[in-house]
C-alpha cells in the first residue's frame, strides 16, 4: 500500500531530497510515475551481501543500516540512497541493507537510473561524490579498527571481513623488500593477478607514474614514524598494462610483526568519466562540437596576451547567422539540427586558419584571426569567409542558402581585453543588420557605440510615447488602374518625437521588436486607430473601401488573433472586407499550423489578405493555393526598374502568375508617369507611390477627396 495519495505528493517529497534537486520538474515527474514504492518493515532485509541487483533504492521515510558480516558499518536516513554501485559497476552488493525502523523506498530500475541519471552529468558526479565520501567513511571505520587491534599481533576476522568487502582495493607490503604480502579480492580483481601470482609483485610495479627514489622516500618516513601517512594521486597498471586512474593511501601497520605498508587505493575511473563528460559539456557546445561561450571566454585572454607579448595583432569576427530564426522555424528541430551541425562543419573547415573557432550564441559564431598586417586584409578575410557560404546546404534533399553577416573588432586598434573586443564585434554585427544588409561585414568604429546609446536614449522615450499620444498614423493612397480613382490607403506609422520630430519606422521599430510586452500595445493601437480612421471617412461619404495595415509574425501565430481582430472590427463599425491585413513571404515559413488557421479564420469573417513583397522571399508557388491571399504586391525593386526588359518581365511574370491564382495585383514604389504606363499594359490592378502622394497624415489624406 503507498504511503502517498498521488503521483504528484510524492514528486513534491523527491523534489526536497538533495540528490533530486539537480533534475528537472519533468524528470521528477517520470520517477514518481514510473517507480515503484517498497515498504519494509524493522529488521526486514532490504538486499544481501553478494547478491546481483538491478536496482538502487531512496530513503522516503525511515532508517537503514548497512551491515558487513553482521557488523554495522554505516546508518542511512531519509534522502540517502542505496545500491546504487550495483548499477554503475553491474558488481554483486557489498553489504546488507536491514530496516532500522518502518521504512518506505523508492525503487529506481536500472532503465529509469540510465534514462535520468546517467545521462546528467551533474546527478553522476553528485552520486560519484557521495560514494567517494562513503569510501571514506569505511576508511575512517577501518583506521578506528585497526587502532582498537594495535595491540594484538595479526588483523582480526573483523578486520579481514572488512578489507574483504571494502569498496576500495586495499594491500600490504613488506617495508624493507617493497614485496607484496597480501592484496583484498577488490585489487586482485581490478589489477586481474591471482593472489598467488602477488608475492613476486612490488608497489612499483603496479604503480605507474611515481619515481623509485620517491617511493623508497615515502617508505621511510612511514618507517620512521615521521609521518602517519602518504596520499598521492596518480595511476595503477593492471596485469595487462591498461591503466586506470586511482587515489591512494599509505599507512604503517604495528599490527604486523614485523610491521608492514598498507595501501589503501580509491579507483575513480567513474569519477574521471563523469568529469571528462562534464568538461565537455562546460566547454564545448554540445550540438557542433565547437568550443562554447565558457571556452571562449576563457581562452581569449590568452590569446591576446600572446598577441601583446609578440607585438601584434588580432582580429575578432563576430559571424551573426542573419536567417537562422526564418529556417529553422520552416524546416522544423531534426532539420534545422542537421543545418547548423554543416554550417558549423563548414565554418570550422573555411578557419582552419584561425586561432579559435567558437560557437557564441544561439546564432552566432566567433572566430580569432591572428597576424593580420592591416584591415583590408582583414576585410579580405571575413569577405572569404562570407563567399565560402554562398554554396547552398542540401538538407533532405532540399537546397537551403545561409546569410551571414560579420562585425569585426581588433587588438589593440579597438580594445585590449577580450570583453571589450567582443563586445564591439557585436555592436558591429548589429549595426550590420540595420545598415548593410546580409551577407556583409563591418570593422567596429566608435560612432557604432554611440548609436547603440542613441537606440537606449529612444527605448526610455518610447516608453512614455503611448501615453504622450506621440504615435501617429500616416495613410499612402491606392489608386486603381482602370478607374483612375483612390479606393483606399495603406496605414503607416510614424512616431512624432516630442525633441527629434517625425521619425520613420525603420529608426524605431527595430527597437519596439526588442520591448516584447511594448510591441503587443503599439501593433494593437495601430489596428484599432486604422480602422476608426476609416469609418470616419466613410461617416464623411468618402469613397474609401479599404483600409491596409501590415501584419506581424508575432500577431499571426498569436492564438487570440483571430478574435482579437473581430472584437477591433465591431468596435469600429466597419465591414471586415473592408480590412486587408499584408503579411510577408517569411512569415508563411513559420508555425505553418497556427499561420494556416488564422489565415483561414480570417478569410472567413471576410477580411481582405495581402502577400507584401512578394518575389523577394522563399515562398513555394503552392503557399499561393494554400493560403486563402486576395492580392499579391509587386516589390519596390522590380517597379523601380521596370523599364528595364529583366523586372519587366519579372513583374508581368507575378501579374500572370497571380490571374492563374485569381488575385489581384498591387504595384509599390511608383514614381513616374512611365513606371505606371507599364504598369497598366501588363495588367497590373493597383498601384501606390510618390507619384500618386507621400504618406499623409489622416487630414491631408482626407483633403484627396475635396474639389479643385
Amino acid at each position: 500500500m503507498s504511503t502517498f495519495s498521488s503521483n504528484s505528493q510524492k514528486a513534491i517529497l523527491l523534489s526536497s531530497l538533495d540528490l533530486f534537486k539537480i533534475l528537472d520538474s519533468r524528470a521528477i515527474q517520470s520517477l514518481a510515475l514510473n517507480c515503484e514504492e517498497i515498504i519494509l518493515n524493522p529488521e526486514e532485509i532490504l538486499f544481501n551481501d553478494g547478491e546481483f541487483g538491478d536496482a538502487m533504492f531512496v530513503i522516503l521515510f525511515g532508517d537503514l543500516s548497512i551491515e558487513i558480516h553482521k557488523t554495522v558499518i554505516a546508518k542511512r536516513v531519509r534522502g540517502d540512497y542505496v545500491g546504487e554501485i550495483a548499477l554503475i559497476e553491474s558488481v554483486p552488493r557489498t553489504a546488507t541493507v536491514r530496516a532500522l525502523t518502518k521504512t518506505y523506498l523508492l525503487k529506481i530500475s536500472k532503465e529509469q537510473f540510465h534514462i535520468h541519471f546517467t545521462s546528467n552529468p551533474e546527478v553522476m558526479m553528485e552520486i560519484m561524490k557521495t560514494i567517494s565520501e562513503r569510501s571514506r567513511e569505511n576508511l575512517k571505520f577501518l583506521d578506528r579498527s585497526m587502532e582498537k587491534l594495535q595491540t594484538q599481533k595479526t588483523i582480526t576476522s573483523q578486520l579481514q571481513n572488512i578489507l574483504n568487502d571494502t569498496l576500495n582495493e586495499i594491500y600490504s607490503f613488506n617495508p624493507t623488500t617493497f614485496h607484496f604480502i597480501q592484496m583484498n579480492p577488490r585489487a586482485l580483481r581490478n589489477l586481474k593477478y591471482k593472489s598467488e601470482e602477488i608475492s613476486k609483485l612490488k608497489p612499483l610495479d603496479i604503480i605507474g607514474d611515481i619515481a623509485p627514489k620517491e617511493f623508497e622516500e615515502w617508505v621511510a618516513l612511514l618507517r620512521s614514524k615521521k609521518k602517519e601517512e602518504i596520499k598521492f594521486s596518480g595511476i595503477q597498471r593492471r596485469k595487462d598494462g591498461s591503466v586506470y586512474p586511482v587515489k591512494t593511501q599509505l599507512k604503517l601497520d604495528c599490527t604486523e610483526s614485523p610491521p608492514v605498508i598498507v595501501g589503501i587505493v580509491q579507483d575513480i575511473s567513474e569519477l574521471r568519466e563523469i568529469e571528462n563528460k562534464y568538461k565537455q559539456l562546460t566547454l564545448f557546445d554540445p550540438l557542433t562540437g565547437l568550443p562554447n561561450r565558457n571556452q571562449i571566454i576563457y581562452r581569449l585572454p590568452s590569446v591576446i596576451l600572446e598577441a601583446r607579448n609578440e607585438n601584434r595583432s588580432i582580429s575578432v569576427f563576430l559571424i551573426d547567422w542573419q536567417n537562422f530564426k526564418t529556417i529553422s522555424n520552416s524546416m522544423g528541430h531534426l532539420a534545422g539540427d542537421l543545418l547548423f551541425i554543416a554550417v558549423a562543419k563548414r565554418l570550422k573547415e573555411e578557419s582552419s586558419l584561425y586561432t579559435l573557432v567558437g560557437r557564441w550564441g544561439e546564432n552566432e559564431f566567433i572566430t580569432v584571426l591572428s597576424h593580420p598586417n592591416n584591415q583590408t586584409q582583414v576585410e579580405d578575410a571575413a569577405r572569404f569567409l562570407l563567399n565560402s557560404f554562398k554554396t547552398p546546404f542540401s538538407i533532405n534533399g532540399q537546397d537551403i542558402f545561409v546569410d551571414l553577416g560579420i562585425g569585426i573588432s581588433s587588438y589593440p586598434t579597438n580594445g585590449h581585453d577580450a570583453e571589450t573586443l567582443i563586445e564591439q564585434a557585436e555592436i558591429a554585427a548589429k549595426s550590420l543588420s540595420r545598415e548593410e544588409g546580409e551577407n556583409a561585414c563591418c570593422h567596429y568604429h566608435p560612432d557604432m557605440s554611440f548609436d547603440l546609446k542613441n537606440q537606449i536614449l529612444l527605448k526610455g522615450d518610447l516608453q512614455k510615447s503611448l501615453e504622450r499620444n506621440e504615435f501617429e498614423l500616416h495613410y499612402q493612397p491606392r489608386l486603381a488602374l482602370e478607374s483612375e480613382k483612390i479606393t483606399g490607403f495603406q496605414a503607416l506609422l510614424r512616431w512624432n518625437h516630442p525633441e527629434r520630430g517625425m521619425l520613420f519606422p525603420l529608426e524605431f521599430i527595430p527597437i519596439i521588436k526588442e520591448m516584447s510586452e511594448f510591441i503587443i500595445f503599439v501593433e494593437d493601437w495601430v489596428l484599432k486607430t486604422a480602422c476608426h480612421q476609416l469609418k470616419t471617412w466613410l461617416n464623411m461619404d468618402l469613397p474609401v473601401k479599404n483600409i491596409a495595415v501590415n501584419l506581424s509574425a508575432r500577431q499571426l501565430k498569436h492564438p487570440d488573433l483571430v478574435s482579437n481582430i473581430e472584437k477591433i472590427i465591431l468596435d469600429a463599425g466597419i465591414q471586415p472586407d473592408y480590412l486587408e491585413l499584408e503579411i510577408t513571404e517569411t512569415i508563411l515559413t513559420e508555425n505553418l499550423e497556427t499561420v494556416t488557421f488564422n489565415l483561414k479564420q480570417l478569410s472567413g469573417m471576410g477580411v481582405k489578405l495581402s502577400l507584401n513583397n512578394f518575389g523577394t522571399g522563399y515562398t513555394p508557388l503552392h503557399y499561393l493555393n494554400s493560403f486563402p491571399l486576395d492580392n499579391l504586391k509587386i516589390h519596390r525593386t522590380f517597379v523601380k526598374d521596370i523599364s528595364t526588359e529583366k523586372n519587366a518581365t519579372i513583374a508581368k511574370g507575378i501579374v500572370s502568375l497571380a490571374k492563374v491564382f485569381h488575385l489581384k495585383t498591387i504595384a509599390v514604389g511608383v514614381e513616374t508617369e512611365s513606371q505606371k504606363k507599364i504598369l497598366r499594359a501588363i495588367g497590373c490592378d493597383f498601384i501606390q507611390g510618390y507619384l500618386l502622394s507621400k504618406p499623409l497624415s489622416a487630414e491631408e489624406a482626407t483633403q484627396l477627396f475635396s474639389p479643385l
